[in-house]
């Protein structure tokens, strides 16, 4: 039991700092990308529409156009919604 709590840790562990490297690559080639998608959360859902406009008069102000947009339901529950931008 011990060394499935100790594996358990250390591969939570490496999945954190393995997504953290994502995450940062992500922000150095963000000004040269053309396409980016972004998670918008669906928790409180009387504000999700809220959400979206915000998150897309963000993108659209940093000179992204909308490309798609896709629901993400887990359980028949939805979570949030996919947005994908695109650039020149």
């Amino acid at each position: 039991m011990k060394f499935l709590v100790k594996s358990t840790i250390l591969a939570l562990a490496a999945c954190g700092l393995i997504a953290g490297a994502a995450f940062a690559a992500d922000d150095k080639d963000d000004a040269n990308a053309k396409v980016k998608t972004v998670f918008v959360d669906g928790h409180g859902q009387s504000t999700f529409a809220d959400k979206v406009n915000k998150t897309h008069a963000e993108m659209t102000a940093n000179g992204w156009k909308f490309a798609d947009l896709e629901i993400y339901t887990e359980d028949g529950d939805m979570q949030g919604a996919f947005v994908t931008y695109e650039r020149d």
